[in-house]
């Protein structure tokens, strides 16, 4: 087992010389090991319009803040899911906590996202959805193409409410509320 030694000052080997007492294998120095505590946490889910209860598995010291990517375990396998609210114990919705605090927590799926459009051609607007992998990248001034049709992307409003305008900036698909996009003959 590699394991920080105290004396050597280094991440080195190990040997167990018995329950949680290990010894450098360098040195000769011994380190006693506790196993930190692991928690299994309800996660609530969603993906679009679907919501599905997992769990996640975390040690009880770890901090779960908003906004942060966990992998969520699901009855049909893993997904990554992005946390946007924390239920403690006592019923309050909060936005960090400790582990060992925490009764549930809220993810949306950002392995997977719906992107909305809408797409302008003269005085006509289109909502289109589509599903993109949550890592795709959108870029103010690129060229999308909907039903062979090209649409240039001139705006993109992200799900912090920030507004991208200028030419060259980029989002991905998980943090984009949507996209807005000219037809170009």
């Amino acid at each position: 087992m590699e394991i920080y030694c105290d004396t050597c000052k280094e991440t080195t080997r190990h040997e167990l010389v018995k329950e949680r007492l290990y010894r450098c294998s360098i040195c000769g120095s011994h380190s006693q090991i506790t196993p930190k505590k692991l928690l299994e946490l309800k996660a609530i889910f969603s993906s679009g319009s679907e919501t599905e209860i997992g769990k996640i598995t975390i040690e009880e010291d770890e901090e779960i803040v908003k906004d942060a990517e966990m992998i969520v375990d699901l009855e049909k396998g893993s997904e990554l899911g992005r946390v946007t609210a924390i239920q403690l114990k006592d019923g309050r919705i909060v936005e960090f906590s400790k582990a060992k605090d925490a009764f549930a927590v809220w993810f949306r799926n950002v392995g997977e996202v719906y992107v909305r459009f809408s797409l302008h051609k003269r005085s006509v607007t289109t909502p289109y959805k589509a599903l993109f992998d949550g890592e795709t990248e959108f870029i103010i001034g690129e060229t999308i193409e909907f039903e062979r049709k090209k649409f240039r992307i001139h705006r993109i409003k992200l799900l912090d409410g920030r507004v991208l305008r200028r030419e060259g900036e980029r989002a991905l698909a998980k943090e984009i509320k949507r996209v807005y996009a000219t037809y170009t003959p």
